[in-house]
């Protein structure tokens, strides 16, 4: 290539170079002229829409957007107009301003807590007829890592309120029973000169014992319903004869102890395997015939297993030991089929002044107006009163059971003759029961007008030879 021609080539790239930043200069600057603005408008839609999206964005403050709006149809856009024709107004604020309402979601439940297996009880029904008064107090500690390490920052204080009766006294027993004035026919003169006895005061004093050695353990605090069984416990000589009885006012609970293999040699099944029947009672008679006492199998197995059990205690081996002595020796009255009562061991304490019951005393059992023959079977428990056996129960009220008692109320009068028992013992005489009772009853001035005396008589089947 000559000389020429490589000039003209130079001078051709220069001015192209040149040119091209010329325009690229003025597009640049076409920027900052109102051209390119209202393009842009043009292309974006109707001048309207635009300046209210502009406002709402960029100063108004964001409202809050309500939950589940109903859907509203959009109207249709109007048609856009040019930035001249449109009326602009300086935008401010609205004068009143209303929150949408605002369903928030329902709360969502608390996350379960793990449960430990086994039986999980109210504390009413813990211990039942108690009224449980709670309050709970939250009084402000230290941290969580400092109080968890305090026995008293997450304690519970047990105080039990509770009523302490005294002893009921002449027209007071009608409370328990009004027609006994109408039974008794000299229950004035009776309710004048009898004195509280010894034995209620000890009665109550083993009541409050108990509750005070087993505070600790709700489950088992004497219950209301035993707490209040005892209305009152009197010592009353008759003023004619100067027979004495120990009268006690209290409920019907049900017993059923008692073995006699020479009248009943055979019992349910359902008895003989139970670890809970009581085989004997207090009141007890050398055996007559040699007739082998039908529990007295259970309780031999009893032993040989309590022998033979390295976790049995000594107690309970020599238990069953003295019970299998007793089948083979004794016979013992049955709940099921003889009238009898229960006193409280309480009565065992104390000074003898003439009062004290022993078994085979015979007992009138008064209730509303119907009187009933019993004898002194058996002594229970220091801190209750008011059981009579099976039959005694049922013969009050025959829907009574062995787990549900005769009479619940307070309105059961045992009147109990001291000193009273036959010199033999054996087997209830029921012409004999019927006809002392009656005696010992005319000996306190007898029965009133309107009094039932109810005669029983034996029911024990007879012994299949």
């Amino acid at each position: 290539m000559s000389k020429s021609t490589s000039r003209r080539s130079g001078r051709f790239f220069t001015w192209f170079k040149l040119g091209f930043l010329l325009v690229l200069g003025a597009g640049a600057a076409s920027l900052y002229t109102p051209y390119p603005e209202r393009l842009a408008r043009e292309l974006r839609g109707p001048a309207r829409v635009v300046i209210k999206k502009v406002m709402v964005k960029e100063e108004a403050p964001a409202k809050p957007e309500p939950v589940a709006p109903p859907a509203v149809e959009a109207p249709a856009p109007e048609p856009s107009k040019p930035m001249d024709e449109l009326p602009l107004t300086p935008w401010a604020p609205e004068s009143s301003f209303a929150m949408p309402t605002i369903e928030l979601p329902p709360f969502p439940p608390a996350l379960p807590e793990r449960v430990e297996p086994g039986k999980f009880e109210h504390i009413n029904s813990i211990s039942p007829g108690t009224f449980l008064k709670s309050h709970i107090n939250f009084n402000p500690g230290t941290t969580a890592a400092q109080d968890r390490s305090k026995r008293e920052a997450y304690q519970v204080n047990i105080s039990m309120d509770m009523f302490m009766p005294h002893a009921a006294q002449g027209d007071e027993l009608l409370h328990a029973n009004p027609q006994l004035p109408k039974v008794l026919a000299q229950f004035p003169a009776l309710m004048e000169k009898a004195k509280v006895s010894q034995w209620y005061h000890a009665l109550y004093l083993h009541k409050q014992n108990r509750i005070r050695k087993n505070a600790a353990t709700i489950s088992t605090l004497l219950d209301r319903h035993n707490f209040y069984d005892t209305d009152t416990m009197l010592e009353i000589e008759a003023p004619q004869s100067a027979r004495k009885a120990l009268w006690i006012q209290a409920d019907m609970d049900v017993v059923s102890d008692g073995s006699d293999g020479d009248r009943l040699p055979d019992m349910p099944e359902a008895i003989r395997k139970s670890d809970h029947y009581q085989p004997s009672t207090s009141y007890r008679w050398k055996k007559r015939t040699d007739r082998v006492n039908p529990l007295l199998p259970g309780w031999q197995d009893r032993y040989e297993r309590l022998r033979k059990d390295p976790k049995a205690s000594k107690d309970a081996v020599e238990h069953a030991k003295l019970v299998i002595a007793d089948l083979k020796r004794y016979s013992f009255l049955l709940a099921q089929y003889d009238p009898f009562i229960v006193i409280p061991l309480t009565v065992k304490s104390g000074n003898d002044n003439g009062y004290r019951p022993e078994p085979g005393d015979y007992a009138a059992v008064i209730v509303e107006n119907r009187v009933f023959p019993a004898i002194v079977g058996d002594f229970g428990p220091r801190f209750k009163t008011g059981e009579a056996s099976l039959r005694l129960c049922q013969e009050v009220n025959p829907k009574a059971k062995v787990y549900a008692r005769a009479v619940s109320d307070l309105g059961v009068s045992y009147i109990v003759f001291p000193d009273s028992a036959e010199e033999e013992k054996g087997p209830i005489d029921y012409n004999r029961l019927n006809s002392r009772v009656r005696e010992l009853l005319d000996e306190m001035g007898g029965l009133g007008s309107e009094a039932q005396f109810v005669e029983l008589h034996d029911k024990v089947p007879p012994v299949q030879q």
